[in-house]
C-alpha cells in the first residue's frame, strides 16, 4: 500500500546527510564507516540506505578492502526531490492527493484543490534544489562556525 507522508522520515534524512558527504568527497572512495561516523548515522540503517541508492544510480559502490560509496550524479544535476521519492515515494499533504480513490470525497471537497496545489508547490521547490546547491551553503555555515569559535 502506498502511504503519503508530508514530513520527511528519518530515513530521507539519512540519505541527504550521506550524499552530502559523498559530495563534499567528490569522486573519492568512502567507507560506510566513516559516513556513518560523520553524519551522525546508525551504521546498519546507512548501509541499507546507500544500497537502495546504488539500486536506483545515485551512489556506486566498490567491493573490497579498499572499498565503499562514492557519488554516481552530478552534484548539479541531483535534486532533492530525487533522493525524497527514491527513499520515501511521493510526498503530499493528503493521500487523496496522491490517490483520488482512497478518499470518496476528493470530487466533492473545498479542501482538495488546496492540497493539490501545495503538493505542486513542494515539488517544484524540492526539484530546484540540487545538491550542488546544498554543499555551497553547507560550506558557508562551516565557515561561519569556525569564525565564531
Amino acid at each position: 500500500m502506498l502511504e503519503s507522508v508530508m514530513f520527511i522520515t528519518r530515513k530521507t534524512d539519512y540519505a541527504i546527510r550521506s550524499i552530502l558527504y559523498l559530495c563534499e568527497k567528490k569522486n573519492k572512495i568512502v567507507d560506510v564507516n566513516e559516513i556513518a561516523k560523520q553524519k551522525l548515522i546508525p551504521k546498519i540503517f546507512l548501509s541499507k540506505i546507500l544500497q537502495k541508492l546504488c539500486k536506483k544510480g545515485v551512489v556506486k559502490s566498490l567491493k573490497g578492502k579498499k572499498g565503499g560509496f562514492y557519488l554516481a550524479k552530478d552534484p548539479s544535476k541531483l535534486t532533492l526531490m530525487e533522493i525524497i521519492e527514491i527513499m520515501q515515494g511521493p510526498i503530499s499533504i493528503n493521500i487523496c492527493v496522491v490517490n483520488k480513490r482512497r478518499c470518496k470525497l476528493s470530487n466533492l471537497c473545498s479542501v482538495h484543490p488546496i492540497w493539490v496545489n501545495l503538493r505542486e508547490e513542494m515539488e517544484e521547490k524540492f526539484k530546484r534544489i540540487t545538491f550542488e546547491e546544498l554543499i555551497i551553503k553547507e560550506k558557508k555555515l562551516k565557515r561561519r562556525k569556525s569564525w565564531l569559535k
